[in-house]
């Protein structure tokens, strides 16, 4: 649901799979209200149609974050398996909407990045500065991994900026929910994002950007379908104790990854690229 074509989509293929004549979503605005989003399907009735509808609550969590309505075919009913395809599908809708909605209000905050709602670039270095104090104080390592969109000023070319901007905040979502509690996500520009590893050494933190990178690979983004991405990654003290040349260091992991032929990750040793 990152784009309004997607979402059209998205509602066209609830029409087939509940096999009904109407799919509408409702999200909740900010002032608490449910405000229409979307609609697909035949909705405009005439006096005398008798067609059921039904209404579903939309909930991340405990929290409510929408509704979607279903128009029943003429002269059709409910039946037991459609309801029980729509109490399925309701629990994945309200996920989604909530993240989506989520991802509206952290764009609105300070210090965010309009596009992706994740920190913005001098946030990310205000964090760093003090993971690194905390690193240095607890004796416990801190990782850096930076990660890059392989051809995606290409991707701009084909399908415009304005795709190319769902394409990020799409990314920053599956990041987000592929990374721990603990663990600070931002964009650093362009179709570049840095992770921040407390307490973690090269070794993991190789691991998890090869997972961050497969999770990313593996998403199907709408018109851009599959993407490449690169990785670098660096840890103190190993790549050193000050921001900007730990930042530097996994900036130049980054550079090794994209040489050896983009698509893999890279820590700041030449032989660590896998």
């Amino acid at each position: 649901m990152s784009e309004p074509g997607a979402l059209a989509a998205a509602l066209d293929s609830l029409l087939v799979a509940f096999d009904c004549d109407g799919v509408a979503l409702h999200a909740r605005s900010a002032d608490g209200t449910l405000a229409p989003w979307c609609a697909r399907g035949q909705w405009e009735r005439t006096p005398g149609d008798l067609r059921e509808a039904i209404g579903v609550p939309l909930f991340r969590g405990r929290e409510r974050v929408g509704a979607l309505d279903l128009l029943a075919r003429r002269g059709q009913r409910w039946r037991p398996e459609q309801l029980s395809l729509v109490r399925t599908a309701s629990g994945a809708l309200g996920a989604a909407l909530g993240a989506r909605l989520e991802l509206d209000e952290l764009r609105r905050q300070p210090g965010r990045d309009p596009v992706t709602g994740l920190a913005d670039a001098r946030s990310f270095h205000q964090r760093l500065v003090e993971e690194v104090g905390r690193a240095e104080h607890s004796g416990l390592p801190l990782a850096v991994v930076t990660l890059d969109l392989d051809h995606f000023a290409g991707l701009n070319e084909r399908y415009g900026r304005e795709s190319g901007d769902h394409v990020l905040a799409e990314c920053a979502l599956v990041l987000r929910q592929a990374l721990r509690e603990g663990d600070f996500v931002a964009r650093l520009g362009g179709d570049e994002f840095g992770v921040l590893l407390p307490d973690c050494d090269l070794a993991p933190a190789r691991r998890l950007a090869e997972r961050l990178r497969h999770t990313l690979e593996e998403h199907r983004f709408p018109r851009a379908g599959h993407l490449s991405v690169s990785a670098g990654v660096a840890a103190s003290p190993r790549d050193g104790m000050d921001p900007t040349e730990l930042l530097g260091a996994a900036e130049r992991a980054l550079g090794l990854a994209k040489k050896a032929g983009r698509h893999r990750t890279a820590s700041s040793g030449p032989t660590h690229t896998h």
